[in-house]
């Protein structure tokens, strides 16, 4: 698979994981990481910060191009939503 690259953090992992599912869906892998690590998770198992969305060097612009479709489609995103490219 090759190096991993931050592709986007988002404000909590419920956000995370729909966009996990919607990047696997289009074949693309992903790995999700707390941002408050190593200082814990908050007070509901990975609920409670920020989380980093990780996915193979390969497939960053991919899934940027499908992420951008994505909110696109569903009217815009976060402000809060910052990609690393």
């Amino acid at each position: 698979m090759g190096e991993i690259t931050l592709l986007k953090r988002v404000p909590n992992k419920a956000e995370a994981e729909i966009i996990k599912s919607y990047l696997e869906s289009n074949g693309i892998y992903v790995f999700l990481k707390s941002s408050t690590v190593p200082y814990g998770d908050g007070p509901v198992m990975g609920m409670g910060g920020p989380v980093e969305i990780w996915v193979p060097e390969n497939s960053v612009e991919t899934a940027m191009e499908l992420l951008e479709k994505r909110e696109s489609n569903m009217g815009g995103g976060s402000e809060n939503d910052s990609t690393e490219g």
